[in-house]
């Protein structure tokens, strides 16, 4: 019998549905995999035989548990979900990969070729380890894929009309918590947040002051939007982490203005006019979806934004230029094919198969460590990971914010197992997948997805 196939979800709208298409494809290989929020799986992570695991991170944070990982019999495959649009070397290895973390790594995953070299560029990195294979997220950019949003793009046609979207990236200034924040005031003064792990002070300081002034002219330029087409709405969708309610506030009154964060980015991509942003992630998944891209870049400060998602649209200083923009209908002009030539070794492979069926392909029987042998360490890592999770749930008893209910249920909103059936079914008959496929409710946010 195959292990799990175990896939931890954090931010819902982002990942989701890419980790959906993983366990489609894994089940027409005759694989089980359980799907669904990081935080749950976690809290039941010693309950699961020596499985496949797949990591969507390995900062700081994950070291313990990719650890504890190891101990239980885990085989451990990783991949950053943040390194699609990275802050320079010396910052992302201090913010992005932990001390020790990956010896715990079995097979890191790369997004292309630029993302292999940024690994290899760290002295904890084995070579041999990396893989570039893409990622489950970029697959869903093809063509090909688009039918799996068919529906909820003409739903959103139907309910928002000719909509403008504007996505915001401003968890350093705006965050959830607020103390993971670059910066935040405490007892009158200014003090380091989560947001500047890894980073200079004097960096902190710059980027702080960068960020808050687009956050402040992105909150100027809204309500002009409004104003200048008040027949079309315009529709904002805040970063996963960042404090939603604060924009509801800031916006309140503006009748064609809706915030919503509300599924997969894709569909609102495709559905519609045009795109506004700031060095957000979701300006590579428009460009690669056809969107037209207006980037406002009100402030300069090329030391403290990430240059490609910018470089992708076209880039306004002034909310003239930006309204502008949105009425030229050829916004969306990429000379010379220079833009996507920019994402060549940025993502990996948009033709022929699938980064996930290539990431399948790589998985081992079983896991390694599964043998007699490592029985006492599996008992020692499931004794392990049964103390950390009743540490974490102390914590959210003791009101502890980084671990409320409101914030997780913000990136991880309940799930129906129908709703989850019906993606899966779509997902099986898009990529051709033969055998049926049964989804079932394991644990509270915990889903198997398995041959029927």
């Amino acid at each position: 019998m195959k292990p799990f196939l175990i896939i931890p979800v954090e931010n819902q709208v982002r990942e989701l549905d890419a980790k959906l298409l993983v366990t489609v494809l894994a089940a027409q290989e005759g694989w089980t995999s359980v799907i669904g929020s990081k935080w749950s799986i976690h809290e039941r992570i010693g309950r699961f035989p020596p499985s496949i695991y797949i990591a969507k991170s390995f900062i700081q944070r994950d070291v313990k548990m990719l650890q504890i990982m190891r101990s239980i019999g885990h085989y451990v495959i990783a991949w950053d979900e943040e390194a699609l649009v990275t802050f320079p070397p010396e910052i992302y290895y201090a913010r992005r990969v932990g001390r020790g973390a990956l010896k715990f790594v079995d097979l890191l995953v790369a997004w292309g070729e630029d993302n292999r070299d940024l690994f290899y560029g760290h002295p904890e990195c084995r070579h041999e380890t990396v893989h570039v294979l893409g990622n489950p997220r970029a697959d869903l950019l093809r063509p090909e894929m688009r039918e799996l949003f068919q529906d909820r793009v003409n739903g959103l046609r139907r309910e928002y009309g000719d909509f403008i979207l504007i996505n915001t990236n401003f968890n350093a200034v705006n965050c959830y918590l607020n103390t993971w924040n670059l910066l935040y005031m405490d007892h009158g003064e200014w003090v380091r947040g989560y947001g500047a792990v890894g980073m200079p002070e004097e960096y902190v300081k710059g980027r702080f002051e960068y960020k808050q002034a687009v956050f402040e002219a992105y909150q100027a330029l809204i309500p002009a939007i409004a104003r200048a087409f008040p027949g079309r709405r315009i529709v904002l969708r805040p970063h996963p982490s960042e404090n939603h309610d604060l924009w509801r506030r800031l916006l309140e009154g503006h009748a064609n203005i809706c915030v919503c964060s509300e599924g997969n980015v894709v569909p609102w991509l495709i559905a519609c006019d045009c795109l506004i942003q700031s060095g957000c992630t979701t300006s590579v998944e428009g460009f690669l979806l056809g969107t037209r891209i207006v980037s406002f870049v009100p402030v300069e400060g090329q030391r403290y934004e990430f240059r490609l998602p910018n470089e992708l649209g076209m880039q306004c200083r002034t909310v003239d230029e930006v309204i502008a923009a949105i009425r030229d209908p050829d916004t969306d002009r990429d000379p010379g094919g220079a833009r996507r030539r920019l994402l060549e070794r940025v993502i990996y492979g948009f033709d022929g198969e699938l980064a996930s069926a290539r990431l399948l392909k790589l998985l081992p029987s079983r896991s390694p460590y599964a043998s007699v042998s490592h029985i006492p360490s599996r008992l020692s890592g499931i004794v392990s990971a049964e103390r950390r999770a009743r540490k974490k749930q102390k914590q959210l008893r003791a009101g502890d914010p980084r671990y409320s209910t409101d914030y997780m249920r913000q990136r991880f909103p309940h799930l129906e197992v129908s709703a989850l059936q019906e993606q899966a079914e779509r997902l099986r008959r898009i990529t051709g997948v033969s055998r049926s496929i049964e989804v079932r409710r394991r644990y509270e946010d915990i889903f198997e997805v398995r041959p029927a």
